[in-house]
């Protein structure tokens, strides 16, 4: 039974794509946003391969619960699980889903590598990545944060395992001492997840298998538990911009004092020449709009603010006009626009 599904991560490459259309960043973050949005259409493509295999063969049965995408945090630690499989035994597969479009490489030391354009690069341990998942896991079991199944009174302990599932159309080259490598037998293909799992089942021992059925549970406990380790999911809203060192440009300001500032709802219009006469008054200074001829023009002497009699630039008066709703046709220095009721 499917308990929790993946995350969606449309809107996170949206906000990637969107800062890719800005103008000003370097061909450099640009590069790093690219790779990003790769990493993560990647990611969802080996989890989407992963989750259809999870939901073909344990999708339909309540004696298995599936996790998609659990992310839980604990004293300040962050384990980010791709898949959980979760049976009536309390055995609980954690997974790490890794996508590897051209393979995976291990030598002999245990360390690996991965390909791109047919060339490798180190990348971090899988298994070891996988095991820190599982010690966290532990550590929120063992705590009170959810309440795990008993039978008799006492706790019953899930026991937790390991695999990492790489897509089916992935290369992987294990090194010839490969056995020796401890964990490197719990790397295998989607494909062979209930191959592999069935196999578990099979090499439990009859006395270990007598031990497990006392603590088998019923489907509807393995539901609950299931629900209630699902609600322990933190999600984590990325801001993308930080990420990348992209910060928001301050708004442009003028350097004097009577700088115009002009709202989203009115764009200033081209300046037409004025015509004032050399002794005009403030009263029509104020209140009439510029004219304009097509031979001769003047400057003006002087304009005047209708509020304080305060001489205001042609720049300042030009805007009172664009704004006429707001100023009625008068004219304001840029101290007493503030002055002037929207």
């Amino acid at each position: 039974m499917i308990i929790k599904q993946s995350e969606n991560r449309t809107h996170d490459i949206e906000v990637l794509n969107s800062l890719l259309a800005l103008p000003d960043i370097s061909t450099t973050t640009q590069n790093q946003i690219i790779r990003e949005i790769k990493n993560i259409q990647s990611g969802v493509n080996g989890e989407k391969e992963t989750a259809y295999q999870m939901a073909f063969h344990y999708g339909e049965t309540k004696n298995w619960m599936v996790i998609h995408d659990l992310r839980l945090e604990y004293n300040g630690q962050v384990a980010q699980i791709d898949h959980l499989l979760i049976n009536r035994f309390l055995e609980i597969y954690v997974c790490e889903s890794k996508r590897f479009n051209e393979g995976i490489s291990i030598n002999e030391y245990g360390e690996f590598s991965a390909y791109y354009k047919g060339r490798p690069y180190g990348i971090p341990s899988p298994i070891e990545q996988n095991n820190q998942h599982i010690r966290l896991l532990e550590k929120i079991l063992d705590s009170d944060h959810i309440e795990l199944p008993t039978r008799l009174g006492f706790k019953l302990k899930p026991k937790l395992i390991s695999l990492i599932l790489v897509a089916n159309s992935a290369r992987i080259s294990r090194p010839k001492n490969a056995k020796k490598i401890q964990g490197l037998e719990r790397i295998i293909k989607n494909e062979q997840l209930y191959q592999q799992i069935n196999r578990d089942l099979d090499q439990e021992n009859i006395v270990s298998m007598a031990t497990s059925v006392t603590k088998v549970i019923s489907s509807e406990t393995l539901q609950t538990f299931a629900q209630s380790l699902a609600a322990l999911h933190r999600p984590l809203t990325m801001n993308w911009k930080a990420r990348f060192g992209i910060t928001d440009k301050p708004e442009a300001t003028t350097p004097d004092s009577e700088s115009i500032q002009v709202n989203n709802e009115s764009q200033p219009t081209p300046e037409p020449k004025i015509i004032v006469s050399e002794q005009i008054s403030d009263e029509t200074t104020s209140q009439s709009k510029p004219h304009t001829t097509a031979n001769t023009t003047t400057t003006p002497k002087r304009l005047f603010c209708a509020a304080c009699k305060k001489t205001v630039s042609p720049k300042v008066a030009h805007f009172c006009w664009n704004n006429k709703a707001r100023f009625q046709g008068k004219v304001y220095c840029f101290d007493c626009q503030k002055d002037v009721k929207k």
